[in-house]
């Protein structure tokens, strides 16, 4: 059997040629376990161009997470799952909360910069520009894979895709037939969740799912409790069916979990909650293929002194056809977001507590073949926003991939990132008052290198350089020094490498490693234009490092060792930490695993935020799951 594999490389235009059927099915009709390196690179994609395509063709910096990466893993939530991608930066703050980026700005407050989509919704917030990842306990057992693309996506996803974008695709109804009951529990976690599904009529498939979490306290900087122990409830399902020549899917999620307020120990409660509804057209259209798709989503987040609900619903159309040498690509979307946030006396509040948001682009992208192996690639986005109105997002990218399979690429993308309520409605009268902040914008520069140099090896490089202009800075008042105002008055450079690959030792034993650096050049000094110091551009690391072995020791038992290093930040050590995983399949059909986390330090901080900074200790976690 196998090593289960890392999608993610480049394979040999003879590879490409022989199994095109890879192209076709995509990874959900795949057991990725059973593909060798240069069939993984065949994996079909569909967020570097928003059409499928193989991997080995993508010229962009794409990590894919397969749904057995994610089985090996021993995760047990999402942000946990994300650690896998070399591309990203990961930091726990609390038992709930992460604080998650691509190529810059992290922090729980300024991990600003970086969309997340699942199942083509976006989870991203009006409020603060970030993803709450205490309400995103997703079914593990159900995402498909994940597309990790570190650098700019404004020209396909607009403005809020600024450093990257991440893609959850989960799996389609026909892919999960029948009955699968996956528990677990540790002495950190604990987790059960229910699937079933079946046939819809002769042309559809349905499934259903439940799932349950209760997640245990963190520990203060003294290591006592931090009291911010949380639990949740998720349920949901998903219909696909075909009629003719359309294919339909309808999807739906609620939830709700109790969550501690992360900005002290005292344990004080608060509920998340939310629901969504999502439904999908497509059908061929003038040679090429048109796609529909609409969305409801509500989120809530209610505290002692505060209420946040919002509602979004979002229309997006997009048809890709191809006609001689061009693949093209051309959509449009309205989104509508109603906003509401309340909050007691004598805080800091919106002002006006109730806004509707609105959202309308168009976009287009032509991939021409120049022959000799040359792909050029032009496309732009043009939104229209309720606080800063129109941004233009255009994107320019050069790829040439050799009769051998390697890919040489380079871009130059413009990219945006718009104001969100904090930053326009945020009013604490005599000391803060809302402001005319604008959108932040980039223009990033990438160069990009994708091989599998032998059936054994494959790997990943890229580089970039980014400039940032009119970055959130707080300026104060002439004269009279408060009340302080959010403006636009930072500038900065940040530029990095970021590498990947994998190496086959045995038919049964694949090593795989990752690096990320990253270093940024911008003005700290306290100045009237910004007494902040520019804080809004984050506490990175200035590298980090993985190696991952993913070893099958006998046809039932797998062993899965994983080692990271992280540099450290401006007042938080590096650290150097390692999770292992035994796996024993007892039957086709039942698997035992045993994962330890953080097995190396005692006590560990992931995130310099000084008011929400909580640290992490070694962890055991056993599970069981089962189909039939």
């Amino acid at each position: 059997m196998p090593a289960v594999a890392q999608a993610g490389e480049a394979g040999p235009a003879d590879v490409r040629a022989a199994a095109p059927q890879l192209i076709a099915a995509g990874p959900d009709d795949q057991d990725l376990a059973r593909l060798s390196l240069e069939e993984l690179s065949m994996v079909e994609v569909t967020s570097v161009s928003r059409r499928p395509e193989a991997l080995a063709d993508a010229a962009a910096a794409i990590f894919v997470i397969s749904a057995d990466d994610i089985r090996r893993s021993g995760a047990t939530s999402l942000p946990e799952v994300l650690r896998l991608a070399p591309n990203l930066n990961v930091q726990r703050v609390n038992a709930v909360d992460y604080a998650i980026s691509a190529r810059g700005f992290n922090g729980y407050e300024t991990s600003n910069k970086l969309l997340v989509l699942i199942d083509g919704r976006s989870v991203y917030s009006t409020l603060s520009s970030g993803v709450f990842w205490d309400a995103r306990e997703l079914m593990l057992e159900d995402i498909a894979r994940i597309e990790v693309i570190s650098g700019p996506g404004g020209a396909l996803y607009g403005s809020n895709a600024m450093n990257g974008v991440i893609n959850i695709i989960t799996r389609e109804a026909g892919d999960t037939p029948g009955t699968l009951i996956s528990a677990g529990a540790g002495d950190e976690d604990a987790r059960i969740s229910i699937r079933h599904g079946g046939a819809l009529g002769d042309s559809g498939a349905w499934r259903a799912y439940l799932m349950a979490f209760a997640r245990d306290e963190s520990f203060d900087a003294a290591g006592n409790g931090a009291n911010d122990d949380a639990d949740g409830l998720r349920g949901g399902g998903h219909l696909d069916w075909t009629v003719g020549e359309n294919r339909l899917t309808l999807q739906g999620d609620a939830f709700e979990n109790e969550v501690a307020i992360n900005e002290d120990t005292l344990g004080t409660q608060s509920y998340v909650r939310g629901a969504n509804l999502l439904g999908r057209w497509i059908r061929p259209l003038a040679g090429g293929e048109l796609q529909v798709q609409a969305y409801y989503d509500r989120f809530e987040r209610e505290e002692p002194a505060a209420l946040e609900v919002s509602d979004t619903w979002d229309l997006a159309v997009q048809h890709a056809v191809e006609y001689g040498r061009h693949r093209v690509v051309v959509g449009a979307g309205h989104r509508v977001v109603e906003s509401h946030f309340a909050i007691a006396p004598g805080a800091a509040f919106l002002d006006p507590p109730d806004r509707t948001l609105t959202l309308t682009n168009v976009f287009a992208q032509d991939q021409i073949t120049l022959g000799g192996g040359v792909t050029l690639t032009l496309g732009a986005k043009l939104e229209d926003n309720s606080f800063s109105g129109q941004e233009f997002l255009p994107n320019v990218r050069l790829a040439w991939q050799r009769s051998g399979g390697d890919l040489v690429w380079a871009a130059v993308s413009r990219a945006s990132r718009t104001p969100n309520r904090i930053e326009r409605d945020l009013t604490f009268p005599g000391f803060l008052v809302g402001a005319d902040f604008q959108s932040e914008t980039a223009t990033a520069y990438e160069l990009g290198y994708r091989a599998n140099p032998s059936p054994k090896m494959s790997f990943s490089i890229n580089a970039f350089y980014n400039v940032y202009d009119h970055l959130r800075t707080v300026s104060i008042t002439p004269v009279t020094f408060l009340p302080l105002t959010l403006t636009n008055n930072g500038e900065a450079t940040t530029w990095g490498v970021e590498a990947w690959g994998s190496y086959d030792v045995s038919p049964s034993w694949r090593l795989s490693a990752g690096l990320s650096t990253l270093t940024k050049d911008y003005d700290s000094i306290l100045r009237p234009e910004d007494i902040s110091g520019l804080i809004s551009i984050g506490d990175d690391p200035d590298y980090q490092v993985q190696l991952r072995s993913q070893h099958d020791l006998t046809e039932s038992v797998e062993l899965d060792l994983r080692l990271r290093a992280v540099d450290e930040l401006a007042a938080v050590d590096g650290y150097v930490e390692a999770d292992a995983r035994l796996g024993w399949q007892m039957t086709d059909r039942l698997e035992l695993s045993v994962t330890g986390q953080n097995l190396i330090g005692d006590r560990r901080v992931e995130t310099g935020d000084p008011v929400r900074g909580r640290s992490f200790g070694r962890s055991v976690f056993a599970a069981l799951r089962a189909s039939f």
